[in-house]
């Protein structure tokens, strides 16, 4: 694929670095409603449009927290342009309105008035809003090609580390990566660290850094300019076939397999859901909906199983547990600075 230009000749919106992290995010999105609207029958009242296309109505809502590193004017305007290009080559023009909300509290609101089809979300932002049984998770993304959806983090150090426990960790430089925008990878050490009664990774750690792609975790550690590194699997047997020398990197533990995302429907479907959900599916049957996922960073979306979300729920309840956590505080932010310097007088105790 030339940079620059996708398979079907949209030109991005946003930057190289913008694009990757909102592809992470919001996968499969246009095209997948392409290929639903190649299925649909036209409604009633939509014919007759601009050249004989048939019109149709998408309302998707997608949580800010998805996008922490990206302007939500490009993310929207890139989502909005994938739905009516996409739309348009398979015979509609869409009346496409992407809203991008800031709190679960939005959302809720959105699906008590019927004014969302498709909601794009964290697992973080679906536990929060599951509990109102406004939406269904519908599906998720694929750990691997054959549609694995569930995923471990690992705590990796060298062959050479003198730890073997979290423990022998402490006042070590940590670099932790993370699948999803609510670092999931930073948020299972501090549950780690609280039931072996060790703090929080800010003060426990020297240094904690979570980079936005998972080499800059793996290979720092690797050559030694780290202690220690938290990466998901699928990322970390990527490298490794790559560079089998990064076998020789130690697990040091490894939390329950998880879910990282939730594509969800209102809990009232609407006329067009099973033939949209049916099209995302599909995608990677067919050549170029395989090298459209391929630049969405993923091999598959899949259906959630019951059970797939347990392990996220039960991460994030042990999370929003720890003292200083809350939905409203990603892991890795600062808290405030009363309550770090608390942290640090118990740990001189």
């Amino acid at each position: 694929m030339r940079p620059g230009r996708d398979s079907i000749g949209l030109r991005p919106l946003v930057t190289v670095t913008g694009w990757t992290r909102l592809c992470r995010f919001a996968p499969v999105l246009g095209v997948a409603l392409g290929a639903a609207l190649a299925q649909q029958a036209p409604s009633p009242a939509a014919s007759g449009g601009a050249g004989g296309l048939r019109h149709a109505r998408l309302n998707g809502v997608v949580s800010s927290k998805a996008f922490s590193n990206l302007n939500r004017n490009d993310a929207r305007a890139a989502i909005k342009a994938w739905f009516d290009i996409v739309a348009r080559q398979r015979g509609f023009v869409l009346d496409s309105k992407i809203d991008i909300v800031d709190s679960v509290a939005e959302i809720r609101e959105r699906l008590k008035t019927n004014s969302a089809e498709l909601l794009i979300l964290g697992v973080t932002d679906y536990l929060e809003l599951e509990s109102s049984r406004l939406a269904v998770p519908a599906l998720t993304h694929a750990a691997s090609a054959q549609g694995g959806a569930l995923y471990s983090y690992v705590l990796l150090v060298k062959p050479s580390s003198g730890a073997t426990t979290i423990a022998g960790l402490r006042g070590k430089d940590i670099v932790a990566f993370s699948r999803s925008g609510s670092n999931a990878g930073l948020a299972w050490i501090d549950v780690v660290l609280g039931k072996e009664k060790l703090g929080r990774s800010e003060t426990f750690f020297a240094s904690v850094k979570t980079p936005d792609k998972a080499q800059a975790c793996i290979l720092p550690l690797f050559f030694g300019t780290v202690d220690a590194c938290v990466v998901d699997e699928v990322n970390l047997n990527l490298a490794k076939e790559m560079n089998p020398q990064l076998g020789q990197l130690r697990v040091l533990a490894r939390s329950r397999p998880m879910v990282g995302s939730v594509i969800a429907t209102p809990v009232e479907p609407h006329p067009y859901q099973n033939e949209l959900i049916d099209a995302i599916l599909s995608l990677h049957e067919d050549a170029r909906g395989r090298q459209l996922l391929m630049v969405f960073k993923t091999e598959r979306v899949v259906r959630i199983q019951p059970g797939d979300i347990d392990s996220a729920r039960e991460l994030w309840r042990d999370y929003y547990r720890l003292p200083g956590s809350s939905p409203n505080r990603l892991p890795g932010s600062a808290p405030p600075a009363e309550s770090n310097q608390a942290d640090r007088g118990k740990e001189r105790d």
